[in-house]
């Protein structure tokens, strides 16, 4: 890949969730001379497992306080943003915004979600908020260029079968186990994204909202499949209601507005609105390579055995 001068230095925030450690990674890999990770927690395992992989300044911070992201982007050239769904997500991302275009930073890239029902009157709350994090930035941006990358259902949302269904032979949906959506392995988001800050001239992807989706369309039906042949045991697709499963994911550990919204998708996902190709200009940058069965391949191993028998 053609790249800009890598001298520059890169602020990521969220670089202990799955996409912007990628990033970091990607970003490491590609030779960015300083890499920053924005975290809550200076003592964040996920962080913590890097050290020993390449350099980086870890910085503890929260993105609701602007005051202390006064000093984070101090000779910052670029800048990749994100962050968990959260009630108070709007004011943190748009202060991350404000903060990157009063340092003088060239060129952001924001973490986004699926467009199809990104909008500021969307029935889903994330999707709202997204919408209104966009029109600040586009509103507020003055001479910085921006990206907003919009993934499909995440492979990692599947870990919630890996370490709960599986080991009782089923994974359970509110949609069309039959219904086909390209699902994103975080990683590929994250290469996307580190290609981007790395890219030779940003104007070329300034003002861009690019769609990014996994390199096939796979049921949940196909995905029973994938771990029954990785656990040579037979698991099957179970469509449940959508009450039930936002019930399965509040247990989990779910915020009960946030599963009420992540359910949404499962009624896009039976209309084919999540079976969507990745846009041009990314295809074209760093196209997704990674596959469900893949992913199957790596995670279903770590899922507990089923309960021993009475």
């Amino acid at each position: 890949m053609e790249r800009s001068d890598v001298s520059g230095t890169c602020v990521v925030a969220g670089a202990s969730g799955n996409v912007g450690n990628a990033v970091m990674q990607r970003l490491a890999q590609l030779g960015c001379a300083e890499i920053r990770a924005l975290t809550r927690s200076s003592t964040n395992p996920k962080l913590a497992t890097l050290k020993g992989s390449f350099d980086f300044e870890m910085i503890e911070c929260d993105l609701s306080d602007k005051a202390s992201l006064s000093q984070v982007f101090e000779g910052a050239t670029t800048a990749f943003l994100s962050s968990a769904n959260f009630q108070g997500q709007v004011e943190a991302e748009k202060n991350f915004i404000d903060c990157a275009v009063a340092s003088g930073v060239k060129y952001l890239v924001k973490l986004g979600t699926v467009r199809c029902y990104t909008s500021l009157d969307s029935n889903t709350e994330y999707a709202r908020y997204h919408a209104e994090i966009e029109e600040h930035l586009e509103n507020t941006a003055g001479d910085m260029n921006w990206t907003v990358l919009s993934p499909n259902w995440f492979m990692s949302n599947h870990l919630g079968d890996i370490f709960g269904t599986l080991p009782n032979g089923i994974i359970a949906y509110a949609n069309n186990p039959e219904a086909t959506a390209r699902i994103i392995d975080p990683r590929d988001v994250g290469d996307l994204a580190a290609a981007l800050l790395l890219a030779p001239d940003h104007s070329k992807y300034h003002g861009l909202k690019l769609n990014v989706s996994g390199p096939e369309a796979v049921s949940m039906a196909q995905v029973a499949a994938l771990y029954t042949e990785a656990l040579g045991r037979p698991i099957q697709a179970v469509q449940c209601s959508v009450e039930d499963w936002v019930a399965g994911a509040v247990a989990s550990g779910f915020p009960e507005w946030l599963a009420q919204a992540v359910s949404n998708n499962f009624d896009h996902w039976d209309a084919g609105h999540l079976d969507f190709v990745t846009s041009p200009g990314a295809l074209d940058l760093a196209a997704p390579q990674r596959t469900m069965s893949q992913w199957v391949s790596e995670w279903a191993p770590r899922s507990p055995p089923p309960p021993a028998s009475e």
